[in-house]
């Protein structure tokens, strides 16, 4: 992580006469201003139903509220630039609702555009909003209901006691998930490139595959990195050090929600799966059975998209291992514990922006060195790998660290009194203590890799396809439908860590 960054500033040596007066005056400016609006909208629009359905969840009896308090995780399951596209075929001038406004005598300019700042705010937010969700629902659930009572019995209302109570305590929570929600639409490049929008992520990838300059990609990626620094600052700062315990050990009993109130918390929640979840899931099923004949196209870049996974799950999963038994053999050394905080910042840093430094680093270390030049190494999946174990780390890393905190060190002290080797202790004492950890973090870095887009897209071996990339490929060229089977095994795959973050809650 901390090579490619520093490799990014050091293309600031590498001035580009001939590239940045374009990119100063037609590129740069509309990609700040739509990265501001972007991020903006997004954060209101996540946080208002994050936030609401979290709460409604957490305090409120309503209509199929067990149903639905996994329902709007389902959102997760599909990649934003799936849902980008699913829409961008529907409001499409030829598409079914375009088709039905004009049947209806609507005029074709007064039809919302999708293909905007608004729509793909939109767009991302009904992915997104689950990260806000989850996290809250989890603070509001171990809040009790003391602050709301003396709230209430000093004469406010219900919504004044929540602005007042409750929203202040789980400050913490909800920034964090604010600044989940800001990371990802930040890092978007996919949703953002199919529905038009320009922005900081797709102004690198066209400096390189557009201007044909890698350094002037590095240094934009050096000033993208500038402003996730930002916004991680920004959510430090929100957070604070607000801590707020609760002396009640379970949830405080859930208020009944009787009649049009309740069924309008249920006609909510059931729109915002349904314009998250159900209708693009319907859209793309209904494109997969016009295109079914293109079914077998797609066996190629599934298998490359499993190896790809596997590969990059595999290297995840042996950092972390390792920095999880130094961090261990080490006393929880401040040094270990900093290098792997670090190495963790991969995960707020952008595809694009990763995949530049990558690029940037193999390229110099062919320079150094010529006999690496001849292995060829910045256009092999080695590049791609390098860029995916950078962006993913923490995900691994986590829940490695956190399977680490349950096993009991004097399991591994009888071991050694029985005369196991340090090798032996591990593999027959920690590993089979640590495999459902283990398991579990495997499945969120495999399922996050084959999702991925901007790195896969910009580092892999010519002609070599992953399902996203073949999505790409395909919206590209306006082919939604043959685009609908390849969206349709992400979406497959993209349901694994949702189940496990249901059973995660139960």
């Amino acid at each position: 992580m901390v090579l490619p960054a520093l490799w990014l500033a050091s293309a600031f040596g590498q001035p580009q006469p001939e590239v940045w007066p374009h990119l100063f005056g037609q590129v740069l400016p509309l990609a700040l201003r739509n990265t501001v609006a972007l991020l903006l909208g997004v954060g209101l629009l996540a946080l208002v139903l994050g936030v609401g359905f979290a709460w409604a969840s957490a305090r409120f009896e309503w209509p199929g509220r067990r149903l639905f308090d996994w329902l709007l995780v389902l959102p997760l399951a599909l990649p934003g630039y799936v849902v980008a596209f699913a829409y961008v075929g529907l409001a499409d001038y030829a598409g079914p609702l375009q088709s039905a406004w004009r049947a209806l005598g609507g005029a074709p300019a007064a039809f919302p555009e999708l293909r905007s700042v608004p729509g793909a705010s939109l767009v991302l937010s009904l992915v997104l909003y689950p990260y806000v969700f989850l996290i809250v629902r989890a603070a509001f659930l171990r809040q009790g209901s003391a602050a709301m009572d003396a709230a209430r019995s000093l004469g406010r209302g219900p919504l004044s006691a929540f602005f007042g109570a409750a929203l202040p305590m789980a400050r913490p929570a909800w920034v964090a998930g604010l600044g989940l929600v800001l990371l990802e639409a930040l890092a978007d490049f996919g949703a953002v490139t199919i529905l038009g929008v320009d922005t900081l992520s797709t102004a690198i990838y066209k400096a390189w595959f557009g201007l044909y300059s890698l350094p002037a990609a590095a240094q934009l990626a050096f000033g993208l990195v500038c402003v996730v620094a930002l916004v991680l600052l920004l959510e430090r700062l929100g957070r604070g050090r607000a801590r707020h315990a609760s002396r009640q050990l379970v949830p405080p009993p859930r208020r009944r929600l009787a009649g049009w109130r309740g069924w309008s918390v249920t006609l909510a929640a059931a729109l915002v799966v349904l314009l998250g979840f159900g209708v693009p899931l319907a859209q793309l099923l209904a494109w997969s059975w016009q295109a079914r004949a293109s079914l077998p196209e797609v066996g190629d870049a599934a298998l490359n998209t499993a190896l790809l996974g596997a590969m990059a799950a595999l290297a995840v999963l042996g950092l972390a291992l390792l920095f999880a038994l130094l961090a261990r053999r080490s006393g929880g050394d401040r040094r270990v514990r900093a290098a792997g905080f670090v190495a963790g910042l991969g995960y707020a840093v952008p595809g694009t922006v990763l995949a530049v430094g990558a690029m940037w680093l193999l390229v110099a270390a062919e320079r150094a060195a010529p006999w690496l030049a001849a292995l060829a190494l910045s256009s092999s999946l080695l590049a791609v790998l390098l860029a995916l174990c950078a962006r993913f780390f923490r995900v691994g890393h986590e829940s490695v660290d956190a399977a680490f905190e349950t096993l009991r060190p004097s399991l591994l002290d009888s071991a050694r009194l029985l005369g196991a080797s340090p090798w032996q202790r591990f593999t027959r004492v920690a590993l089979p203590l640590l495999r459902p950890g283990v398991v579990a973090a495997g499945l969120l870095v495999f399922v996050e890799v084959v999702k991925e887009l901007p790195a896969t897209l910009m580092l892999r071996p010519f002609g070599w396809d992953t399902l996203a990339v073949r999505i790409h490929a395909y919206t590209s060229e306006g082919l939604w439908a043959e685009a609908a089977w390849p969206a349709l095994w992400l979406c497959l795959v993209g349901l694994l860590p949702v189940w496990w973050l249901v059973r995660q809650q139960k």
